[in-house]
């Protein structure tokens, strides 16, 4: 074990080391937004309780309208990236003696280096599956690495839902749709 860091670790939690393979993609249809930020929180106890490493999470859903929301965990979005070009534009700025140019340079560049930089699960993959969801439900989209599969099994069985995508082995991805369509 090692104490690397972890956003989402508890202070002083020790992390277990990466393993050689891929993280998987888990992609589960749920019945509302609530539903699948239920089933997130569930996912994140299981990181922080070490049975599985999560890289990143995002929730999409499709409201009443049929349109299409991204809620991502890891991503810098475009105004946090702007913030923080500010800041450091300016501090640029400031050995050049032009501050206020440099904070305006930083914002500009800060802001179109969070849009286009994409971390984790692809947008453009999590939008096409959104638009097949029907409206007022929502998915849960997971990049992680299962190191305890059957306590991820166990934990999902308090969902409904449905497996959109996955890219685990497929033992474990129909011990999981099982899990997910037997009710509660």
């Amino acid at each position: 074990m090692t104490t690397a860091f972890d956003p989402w670790a508890e202070e002083g939690t020790e992390v277990p080391p990466k393993s050689e393979g891929p993280s998987r993609l888990l992609a589960i249809e749920m019945d509302d937004v609530l539903r699948a930020q239920e089933a997130l929180l569930a996912s994140l106890r299981l990181h922080q309780r070490q049975t599985s490493r999560i890289e990143d999470a995002a929730i999409v859903s499709k409201d009443a309208g049929g349109r299409i929301r991204i809620h991502q965990t890891r991503d810098v979005g475009p105004a946090q990236g702007a913030m923080t070009g500010t800041w450091v534009g300016m501090l640029a700025g400031l050995i050049f003696m032009v501050p206020l140019v440099g904070a305006v340079l930083g914002a500009a560049v800060g802001g179109i280096w969070a849009k286009l930089r994409d971390i984790g699960i692809s947008d453009k993959e999590m939008r096409e599956m959104g638009e097949h969801l029907e409206p007022g439900t929502a998915a849960l989209f997971l990049l992680f690495e299962p190191l305890a599969p059957t306590t991820l099994v166990r934990e999902l069985h308090r969902f409904n839902g449905k497996v959109l995508r996955s890219t685990l082995d497929d033992d474990l991805t129909a011990e999981i749709t099982a899990a997910l369509e037997e009710l509660v």
